[in-house]
């Protein structure tokens, strides 16, 4: 019965690995063939135009993704230490295989569980937290930069923006802000758990986690961010630095402000974008170009890779304390 049974089990697992890759490559091959603002072939046809498939310009995009998920990865194993000392292999197959668990679901909320999976149940509390703290630091980098960039890029083009669309605005990027001071105070509960609780297991993580964190999700946002304006200058875009990387750091902040799936991430994105670098005079087919090649790199490929910590997963193997 119980030879029977691990059978089940086994099988079961296989069936929902593959539907956890299919989901994601199906998810990652809709986006790239039919975003909604982009023809796949003019898509193309740009970028052969602009000369984007170039060995440079290749090899520079490669080592801005590696790096980008290098300091990701870091970013994990340097976490994950409050729990179990991590090699950077196992922070990796644990980053990837996660992250293609979250592409098709809300904000990445996928992620949280199948992070789960390489811990033991009794570490799950903790390594959801943990990866709740990563994700945190990424957007507070998102934020600290953003915020600088908005306002860079305000005063230096003196636009005369509508009351209202500065109200919601601001009254967006400061809703965490006003949503952690009003759970603190009437002591609001989001599934059993309490500000002051997070404040507790945030200060059971130690100092040296903490700004490491916080150093490595810095750079990652600097990584990313200067991918995009790579593509800026390859697109021949003839604006100064200051203003298309403040362009760009606006752009990621108010992605950020609205929550929603990995797969519609570009489309998020390429809304803000062609709003903020409309203001530069940057053309809307260069604009969009550049955000679906950069979900690409950062997203689909990583996506990719992961499928295939996803399928070699054994939970017999890897759900060590």
């Amino acid at each position: 019965m119980r030879i029977t049974s691990h059978k089940a089990n086994q099988f079961f697992s296989l069936v929902l690995k593959v539907l956890v890759v299919l989901a994601a490559v199906s998810f990652i091959w809709y986006k790239v063939t039919n975003d909604e603002a982009m023809d796949f072939d003019r898509f193309v046809q740009i970028l052969t135009e602009y000369r984007i498939f170039s060995f440079f310009n290749i090899l520079v995009l490669i080592i801005l993704t590696v790096l980008n998920w290098y300091f990701e990865i870091l970013k994990w194993q340097n976490l994950s230490a409050h729990v179990r000392e991590n090699s950077f292999k196992a922070a990796m197959r644990e980053s990837l295989a996660s992250f293609t668990a979250a592409i098709f679901t809300p904000s990445r909320i996928g992620e949280y569980g199948a992070k789960c999976l390489y811990y033991t149940r009794a570490a799950w509390r903790k390594i959801v937290f943990l990866n709740f703290l990563g994700n945190t630091a990424q957007l507070f980098a998102t934020y600290f930069f953003g915020i600088a960039g908005l306002l860079f890029l305000i005063t230096s083009l003196d636009l005369a923006l509508p009351v209202f669309n500065i109200i919601m605005v601001s009254a967006l990027l400061f809703a965490p802000f006003m949503l952690y001071v009003l759970m603190k105070k009437f002591r609001i509960r989001i599934k059993g758990y309490s500000i002051q609780r997070l404040e507790e297991s945030f200060h059971n993580v130690s100092e040296k986690i903490r700004w490491k964190t916080l150093i490595f999700a810095s750079i990652r946002f600097l990584i990313f961010t200067h991918q995009f304006y790579f593509l800026l200058l390859q697109f021949k875009v003839d604006v100064s630095y200051p203003l298309l990387i403040s362009a760009v750091f606006s752009t990621y902040i108010l992605a950020s402000i609205i929550p929603t799936m990995i797969i519609f991430d570009a489309f998020i994105k390429g809304g803000f974008a062609v709003w903020i670098f409309g203001l530069l005079q940057v053309p809307q087919i260069i604009v969009l170009t550049i955000v679906l090649t950069v979900w690409i790199l950062n997203f689909g490929l990583p996506g990719l890779a992961g499928s295939y910590y996803v399928l070699r997963y054994r939970k017999s193997k890897h759900a060590i304390a």
